[in-house]
């Protein structure tokens, strides 16, 4: 069974509204958003309806990911994930 990725917005208290990437629904990256897309209500909505987080709770989880050796931007996991595509660089 290959596992996805999957990505949403959320808020990030530090930071703002981020695009936040997930592997199994475990948070491990995130893009910054230009202001003018923060400001849009379809992203607000959709960030404001799903958990937020510190980034100490995304180093918690990030690091879980790395010694599982699970985390897709550091292992080779090409053939593990079925929408590899998906993975930001």
């Amino acid at each position: 069974m290959k596992i996805r990725v999957t990505s949403n917005y959320a808020i990030i208290e530090e930071v703002g509204i981020v695009k936040l990437y997930k592997i199994c629904g475990i948070p491990y990256t995130f893009d910054e958003l230009p202001k003018i897309i923060q400001d849009d209500p379809e992203v607000q909505l959709d960030a404001a309806t799903t958990t937020s987080y510190t980034m100490e709770d995304l180093y918690r989880m990030s690091y879980y990911l790395v010694a599982e050796e699970c985390h897709p931007l550091l292992f080779p996991m090409e053939d593990m994930i079925e929408n590899f595509e998906e993975v930001p660089d």
